[in-house]
């Protein structure tokens, strides 16, 4: 029998090499698929995303002149990590719309990719996304409407994973990289991005948003510890209020 390549579409028998046989699935859409029957598990973001969370959230001017960083800063950091092992699937946990990763995606086809995001309403922009970059869904891309703190798949299936802008959105990140490191392969690396405090302005912005119950503010030595207390040794830089982390 001639070996599956990774260019064929992503459908159920091929997602069955890294979900377990007693996990169901759900078709909502070509190339999207849902752990949930529906209207289960509804993230907060599918009653409030929109056209404004685009334009301030993910607006290159709000990132640069409030949080202190280059939207560009995405896409090589998640480049580097596509390009970290040719090994494994890779899994982007909390993939959002892609505001700022569609263009990385699109010119990527080397390994087969999960993006997985708890709001339905984000996948179906995101696949929007890759679909007016290059006129469809890149076959080697799947998206997958489940929940980080429940990852559905079989240990060690992933020789990339890749998490930006979530861990200040969870109370527990303990808890999510207990997940992302059960999914890594031996080997594999783990890339994330989060907002800190940083002795900038932007920390006052950060306590208000946590008040509001929109994120968790943590400074640097908060968050690291998380880390240390787990055995996982990582490597990181800073740059204005969002930490650059990667773990192998």
């Amino acid at each position: 029998m001639a070996q599956r390549g990774i260019v064929d579409m992503i459908d159920e028998e091929r997602l069955s090499e890294i979900i377990p046989e007693d996990v169901s699935l759900r078709l909502v859409e070509p190339h999207i698929y849902s752990l949930y029957s529906h209207g289960e598990k509804t993230s907060s973001y599918d009653r409030i995303f929109g056209a404004i969370y685009d334009l301030v959230a993910c607006n290159r001017f709000y990132n640069r002149f409030v949080w202190g960083y280059l939207t560009t800063d995405y896409h090589s950091f998640c480049l580097d990590a596509l390009r970290s092992s040719t090994e494994g699937w890779v899994l982007d946990a909390g993939c959002g719309s892609l505001a700022f990763t569609a263009k990385t995606y699109v010119n990527y086809s080397g390994r087969p990719v999960v993006l997985l995001d708890k709001s339905i309403k984000m996948l179906m922009v995101a696949k929007s996304r890759l679909v007016k970059l290059s006129g469809k869904v890149p076959d080697n891309m799947v998206f997958l409407h489940g929940d980080i703190l429940q990852l559905p798949f079989k240990p060690k299936s992933f020789g990339t994973v890749i998490s930006l802008n979530l861990l200040h959105v969870l109370e527990d990140v303990k808890k999510v990289l207990q997940e992302l490191r059960n999914v890594l392969m031996d080997g594999g690396t783990i890339s994330l991005t989060t907002l800190i405090e940083h002795n900038r302005f932007a920390d006052k912005y950060l306590h208000m948003l946590g008040k509001a119950g929109k994120l968790f503010p943590r400074d640097a030595k908060q968050l690291f510890a998380v880390f240390d207390a787990l055995g996982m040794p990582v490597k990181y830089r800073i740059k204005g209020n969002l930490a650059f982390i990667g773990y192998r």
